[in-house]
């Protein structure tokens, strides 16, 4: 199975429903498919990187919908504050599956 690919890391202003105080947007893609996961960090951040936004939205990849938003608390647990869009789309365990297919001979037989 395929996933979420990261595009992009960019430096944002956290939300102003939260105690953070720095925030990273990750553009992820898959296929045409594009999503958008903000990951916030709890004030005061003494670990907050571009690196370790990528490395907290790493376990999520591999979801058919990323969450929208993340904060990494203080202690360095994270929580999903803002789930899954509601978007309808097709769920990739759902498309069409690879299939192992049989070797070939060689030679004629």
């Amino acid at each position: 199975m395929e996933n979420w690919e990261i595009q992009r890391v960019i430096a944002v202003s956290p939300t102003g429903e939260s105690d953070c105080d720095a925030a990273y947007l990750l553009k992820l893609s898959y296929g045409d498919e594009q999503a958008e996961v903000v990951v916030e960090f709890a004030a005061p951040s003494s670990v907050a990187s571009a690196g370790y936004a990528q490395e907290v939205v790493g376990p999520y990849l591999r979801e058919d919908e990323p969450p929208q938003r993340l904060v990494v608390e203080r202690d360095g647990s994270v929580r999903i504050a803002a789930g899954p869009l509601s978007a309808e789309r097709v769920p990739r365990r759902q498309t069409a599956p690879y299939a192992p297919q049989r070797g070939r001979r060689r030679g004629n037989r």
